[in-house]
């Protein structure tokens, strides 16, 4: 049995996921966990600390449950640690925030801003309490301790210039050390002094410290070796250690065990020998970095592999995922809608080795592909026909899924973007060529043959309704060119020196219902109405919250869609909106986007640096969020925002108005019809992101205010 099929029936789950559809419009996530980062076990359950939430899970029937910032007073969904405190209290480390989880939800703790250095780079990686109460936590900018109601950051000047502190650990005498950067640190008679600098052990990308039930500290990170320290030296292991993940763990029988790059090793005799066993020898996965190993008092051992999950009971194994869909990571680098409905989702480096699929009713799954193919590459693009029809373009070659088999054809070199006719043929994007696989035969379009552009990238492809190919192409020194090939074979070629606003097009075409062609571009999105090439976006860049069109769709109505790295900005009868996605930075990065309509009129986002959204739009009579931004200033204006709880709004509009306020799962928490220009209410409810509608005349206009 080869890993793929062994983990399908490991770890098979359709997860089904409710999506939203109440009135108030938000974006729903669809976020991994990736992994596990850290847990506290309570003997009945595990707490498990993720990059999406704190999952909690049932030992006996691996039930579990999730907190989100959606569901739960999380500050941040991103949890780097969790740690049970000597009274019971668990205590978690998130971006620049602590909480309490008090097993239904999580207490904010305060940390002054006057400990906050660098608050644009610094990030809580680590939280520890001592039997005293002091809390002290590990961050990018060195460590940071509450000392009764008192708070100290320690920096460069008592760790050392490298002093990014990704680990601390308490032994049972309270003392602290500190796994940082440049080694690690013990704190003693109020001040920091390096323990191991003489063996020069160094944290480069991690520090893990670990405390043995002898006494012993264990340290790894460094990248060619691990140590042990008895309280006087350092036993020094040649064992490399430099992954971005190192564990140790130590079972009922007092052996110790390393986890990195999801190996598991045993300490024999001053060397760490690899063990295995059932468990371990079935997990054969592709990740390295993003595995946990743990062994509880029961001596049963937790081996969690990305989302995935297994326990090994003197021999049982029972399996689970800690996600409720079967993304595995949150790096999406493409998306496609099959003509099954389905939607599929290619990741960047997974697990499985797989496809994550979506159908329209929420029903999620996996599409295996071939072990044959280098997962180290990745996947460029796939094309569902039918369940014995698949394709897939890597650099491997053009790979194809008969219902039985895969094979690979190494000849079709560099495949990118795929379309296919609604005769079934299909056109592979490659560099200065068009693959054209019909009946199983491969021709090509290139520049020996035929007109298609000599310019350095070819960079877009598309076929509209009648069957005609559309390509793009530009060169880095400013040349353009959208060529159109017709059913007949007559080639088409608009130039940038005819039309000047062919500004690197790049990506997938899209056409509209009324028959325009759409291409974005290096700015904005490029539009052809069959005797004009104009870009709507780069014309109105004033009055637009961001100019990036990575991917283009419309609905039924002619609504124009336009995905930038936070959000998706609309067009409709040159009326603007904005539809942004408060949990993703709104701040321009280099983060690929792109959208798409499933059959069930939702709007999906994926991008390779926040995962995955979707957003049910609302009925054309009240098209939330579509507004013209002049318009709604002038018309609707909100303040304060950030507000401590009171909340003016003032109308330029005596008319009968409708105010609604939600919060992020739908909830009405506020809900008024008035006539006054002018109104000023106390929203009593948790710190956090909400959405207040008002309706006035048949129009809706919608904007977020955040509550402190």
């Amino acid at each position: 049995m080869n890993k793929m099929t062994y983990l399908k029936a490991l770890f098979s789950i359709i997860a089904v996921f409710s999506l939203l559809t109440t009135n108030a419009q938000v974006w729903i996530p669809h976020q991994s966990p990736q992994k596990i980062n850290d847990l506290v076990d309570n003997g009945s359950e595990l707490i498990l600390a993720t990059d999406n939430g704190l999952v909690v899970m049932d030992k006996t029937t691996l039930e579990k449950t999730t907190f989100t910032n959606r569901n739960s007073k999380l500050a941040n969904n991103h949890i780097s640690s969790i740690t049970e405190a000597p009274n019971g209290d668990i205590y978690l480390s998130m971006v620049q925030t602590i909480g309490i989880f008090d097993g239904s939800d999580v207490i904010d703790v305060q940390v002054p801003a006057s400990v906050k250095v660098n608050i644009n780079t610094l990030e809580f990686l680590d939280v520890e309490v001592a039997s005293n109460g002091d809390i002290w936590i590990g961050t990018s900018e060195g460590i940071i301790r509450r000392q009764g109601q008192n708070w100290t950051k320690y920096d460069k000047t008592e760790l050392g210039a490298f002093f990014r502190v990704w680990d601390i650990e308490l032994n049972s005498d309270g003392d602290v050390f500190a796994g940082a950067k440049n080694g690690v640190h013990k704190f003693e008679k109020g001040s920091w002094s390096n323990i191991s600098k003489n063996d020069s052990l160094q944290g480069y990308r991690n520090a893990e410290l670990f405390f043995s039930k002898s006494g012993d500290l264990f340290f790894g990170g460094d990248l060619t070796k691990t140590a042990r320290y008895d309280g006087s030296n350092w036993e020094v292991y040649n064992q490399t250690s430099g992954s971005d993940r190192v564990q140790f763990v130590e079972d009922k029988d007092s052996n110790i065990f390393m986890n990195y790059e999801s190996k598991i090793f045993q300490l024999q005799n001053s060397t760490w020998k690899p063990y295995t066993d059932a468990q371990t020898v079935a997990v054969d996965l592709n990740v390295f970095d993003d595995s946990y190993y743990y062994i509880d008092a029961q001596n049963q051992r937790w081996f969690c592999n990305n989302i995935y999950l297994s326990v090994n009971d003197k021999g049982t194994i029972r399996s689970t995922s800690i996600s409720s869909n079967t993304i595995e990571v949150n790096n999406i680098t493409g998306l496609h809608k099959g003509s099954n409905g389905q939607l599929f989702f290619t990741m960047g480096r997974t697990t499985t080795w797989s496809i994550a699929a979506v159908d329209p009713k929420g029903n999620w799954s996996s599409l295996e592909l071939p072990d044959s193919l280098n997962w180290r590459f990745g996947i460029n693009d796939i094309l569902f026909i039918a369940d014995d029809d698949i394709w897939c373009t890597s650099y491997e070659g053009l790979t194809h899924y008969d219902g039985k088999k895969w094979s690979t054809n190494k000849l079709v070199i560099g495949g990118q973007q795929m379309v296919s006719d609604s005769q079934g043929k299909i056109y592979v994007l490659a560099s200065k060529r068009i693959y054209i696989v019909e009946n199983g035969i491969v021709s090509e379009f290139d520049t020996t043959n035929s007109p298609i552009s000599n310019l350095e990238a070819t960079s877009g492809l598309g076929i509209d309704a009648n069957n005609n190919l559309w390509i793009a192409s530009f060169s880095w020194s400013g040349d353009a060119s959208i060529q159109k090939v017709d059913t007949k074979g007559n080639w088409t070629t608009f130039d940038q020196t005819s039309h000047p606003v062919l500004d690197q097009p790049q990506g997938a075409f899209h056409f509209d219902k009324n028959g325009n062609v759409w291409i974005p571009a290096k700015i904005g999105a490029i539009k052809y109405d069959g005797e004009n090439f104009t870009n709507p976006i780069k014309e109105n860049i004033s009055n637009i919250n961001n100019y990036r069109a990575k991917s283009i769709e419309s609905d039924s109505e002619g609504r124009m869609y336009f995905a930038h790295q936070y959000g998706v900005t609309t067009l409709l009868d040159s009326v603007w909106g904005e539809l942004l996605i408060d949990d993703v930075p709104n701040r321009k990065t280099s983060a690929s986007t792109i959208i798409k309509f499933d059959d069930a009129g939702i709007l999906w986002w994926a991008s390779n640096f926040s995962g995955i959204y979707s957003y049910k739009p609302e009925t054309p009579t009240t098209p939330t969020a579509i507004f013209n931004r002049d318009e709604m200033v002038s018309i609707f204006s909100i303040y304060p925002n950030p507000s401590n709880g009171y909340i003016n709004i003032e109308m330029d509009s005596k008319s009968q108005k409708d105010i609604e306020v939600f919060d992020l799962t739908g909830r009405i928490v506020l809900s008024e019809s008035l006539s006054e220009s002018k109104w000023e209410f106390y929203l009593n409810e948790t710190p956090g992101i909400y959405l207040v509608r008002l309706t006035i005349d048949n129009r809706v206009y919608t904007r977020k205010i955040q509550l402190k």
